[in-house]
């Protein structure tokens, strides 16, 4: 057994095996699908520009948090 990888379009509930494989027309295979999908999650507006506030203080710097 080996496995193959290819991207190929479904139309009419068929998908159409590249050329290249051709050694498993009328062979009992079995198919994993994965839909590759353009519809991502858009990030935030802000998310790549964050808000930088001058007035913030710091209480205590990291490793002091961690040694109590």
């Amino acid at each position: 057994m080996y496995a193959i990888e290819f991207e190929a379009d479904v139309h009419n509930n068929t998908i159409q095996v590249p050329i290249e494989y051709k050694e498993l027309e009328a062979k009992h295979i079995k198919v994993f699908a994965v839909e590759v999908s353009n519809r991502q999650k858009k990030l935030p507006a802000g998310f790549l520009n964050p808000v930088s506030i001058t007035s913030y203080k710091n209480i205590a710097k990291r490793d002091d948090l961690y040694d109590r």
